[in-house]
C-alpha cells in the first residue's frame, strides 16, 4: 500500500492519500481533517496511480465546478473531472485545492502537461470507471473519501 505521511508530530492524523485493494480492484483514498482535504487527497491518490506528484511542476491550473445530489456522487464527479483532464489535456497534477458549499464543489488542480522525461513512461489515461464511492466522517472528526478505480 502506498501511503503519504499519516500522523503529525502530535500524533493527530494529518491529511494523506493512499492506495488500497478490495476484491482485487485498486482503490484510491484521501484522508483529511475536513471533507475538502479528503477530496483533495483522493484526487492526489488518483493522480499518483499515473505519475508521482512529487515529479510534477506547476505550470497549469485546472478549474472545476461540480454539483451533485450527495457527497458520494460529488466525489465521483470530482474524480471524473480530474481523470478527464489527465486523459483529454494530458495534465499531471502536484496538488489540489477544494472548496465545498453544500453539494457544490469548486476545485483547482495545479500541474503540467505530461512529459516522459520527468514523469516517466506513465500509464496512458483514457478514462476511469469509479465504483464503491464513499465519503464519511470517522473518529476524531477525520474525513475519508475513497473509490475503487478501473482505468
Amino acid at each position: 500500500m502506498d501511503v503519504e505521511a499519516v500522523h503529525s508530530e502530535e500524533g493527530r492524523p494529518r491529511a494523506h492519500w493512499e492506495h488500497f485493494t478490495r476484491d482485487e480492484q485498486l482503490g484510491v483514498r484521501g484522508v483529511g481533517r475536513s471533507m475538502e482535504q479528503a477530496f483533495e487527497m483522493a484526487a492526489l491518490s488518483l493522480c499518483a496511480l499515473v505519475t508521482d506528484p512529487k515529479r510534477v511542476e506547476i505550470h497549469e491550473e485546472l478549474e472545476v465546478a461540480c454539483q451533485s445530489v450527495d457527497h458520494d456522487e460529488l466525489l465521483a464527479d470530482w474524480l471524473r473531472e480530474v481523470v478527464g483532464a489527465m486523459a483529454g489535456r494530458r495534465l499531471r497534477f502536484q496538488c489540489f485545492a477544494v472548496r465545498l458549499d453544500g453539494l457544490n464543489l469548486f476545485g483547482h488542480g495545479f500541474g503540467e502537461r505530461a512529459g516522459a522525461e520527468r514523469h516517466g513512461a506513465s500509464v496512458a489515461v483514457t478514462g476511469a470507471s469509479l465504483t464503491q464511492v464513499s465519503v464519511r466522517q470517522g473518529p476524531g472528526g477525520v474525513w475519508t473519501a475513497e473509490a475503487l478505480v478501473d482505468f
